[in-house]
């Protein structure tokens, strides 16, 4: 397997597609691309950018959406598009497509599925963040068989929470569930990290529905907050306090559960993804340092877990509010990522974005999880 990334940051959709066709052209040098991963920013014609790759690639299966941004071997660009082939005879791709995500996404996720061979290597997926995405990785993850990685992010925007999309193929889609699902020759290594960490006792949620978690040890759940934080800062900065929530009890992994918003009527909190009643949490805390801590501790589990040499892509899919606490510090989260890998002897290509909700496991050979705030790293090789 061999990957390849071309980004551009043309403003108009033609001359994007025009520049990455050109530069991937000249990187393949022949040989036929097998898969296409695609990111773009909001502000583009999306229907124009696709239609010039396909017409460029017509059967070329492709998967993508909006991000907050793009992350490549080029750096960090706010507005771009980014563009990654995988080539390879021992891989084989096939594209599954789930509609209508937040009517009925047990019936998106069997759609998608429809389309999944025998033995997937990889479930490789960016959806819209319009249903319960804990819910909807959970059925994909039964769907493909624990031996296969479920591995992606949410769609995003800028800050804007109305205009992320979904590309399948030429389509561009909302409330979508588009899944690549990848084949044959090709090994995996998933990392995690946060650079946020647990304070405090563990606390039981003594009450919860969906992704509102409104009691915590039998108290409103702002209260809990106000206990370490004093006065709650408008509901924008929120997701700088995520809650630490561990699965298996409080001695085992534990992934993030961003605070979106707060009911001072009756102390609730909004979370962006499930906690379960009777979860196990603790409050965390954070500096700019740490987060870039977690991105090199994400690229470093990510290589422990590979079970080759010579990876040839790292795909990155990090939070967007990881880049809003960061501020001018978010274009170096790529240069952490690259001393992990740099420090391991390994020199992949990069691509991936900051996303509203991340996807992987913790650990290999355990189910892939929904985080929030987090940086995933996801390598490929064979």
């Amino acid at each position: 397997m061999r990957a390849y990334t071309s980004h551009s940051q043309e403003l108009e959709a033609v001359a994007a597609a025009a520049e990455l066709i050109a530069k991937s052209t000249e990187q393949l040098r022949g040989e036929e691309p097998v898969a296409a991963f695609l990111f773009a920013s909001t502000e583009y014609d999306h229907r124009q950018l696709l239609a010039a790759l396909h017409a460029h690639w017509p059967d070329l299966p492709l998967v993508g959406g909006t991000t907050d941004g793009a992350i490549s071997g080029s750096g960090f660009a706010h507005d771009s598009v980014l563009l990654t082939l995988l080539t390879g005879e021992g891989l084989r791709a096939r594209v599954g497509l789930g509609r209508s995500l937040s009517q009925d996404p047990a019936r998106a996720v069997a759609e998608a599925l429809a389309s999944v061979g025998s033995k997937p290597k990889l479930c490789w997926t960016v959806f819209a963040p319009t249903s319960n995405a804990t819910a909807v990785v959970r059925l994909l993850q039964l769907g493909v068989g624990i031996e296969c990685p479920v591995v992606g992010g949410l769609t995003g925007d800028h800050r804007a929470y109305s205009r992320m999309v979904e590309f399948c193929g030429r389509e561009v889609l909302t409330d979508s569930l588009p899944v690549m699902f990848l084949e044959g020759d090709l090994l995996v290594g998933c990392g995690v990290g946060t650079g946020w960490f647990p304070i405090g006792e563990p606390k039981i949620v003594t009450r919860a529905t969906d992704n509102w978690v409104h009691e915590i040890d039998g108290r409103p759940a702002l209260q809990i907050f106000q206990d370490y934080w004093g006065a709650i800062p408008p509901s924008d900065s929120l997701g700088e306090y995520p809650l630490a929530v561990f699965p298996n009890g409080a001695d085992g992994d534990y992934h993030l559960r961003a605070v979106l918003d707060a009911d001072r009527t009756n102390g609730s909190l909004r979370v962006a993804g499930e906690v379960l009643q009777g979860a196990v949490i603790r409050l965390t805390e954070v500096v700019q340092d740490g987060i870039l801590a977690g991105s090199w501790t994400s690229a470093s589990n990510a290589i422990a877990a590979y079970p080759g040499r010579d990876p040839q892509i790292a795909f990155v899919f990090s939070c967007a509010a990881r880049k809003w606490v960061l501020g001018t510090k978010a274009e170096t989260e790529i240069e952490h990522l690259r001393s992990a890998f740099a420090g391991a002897g390994i020199v992949p290509a990069f691509a991936g974005g900051y996303c509203f909700g991340e996807i992987a496991p913790v650990r290999p050979n355990h189910p892939s999880e929904f985080h929030n705030e987090t940086c995933v790293t996801v390598i490929l090789g064979q």
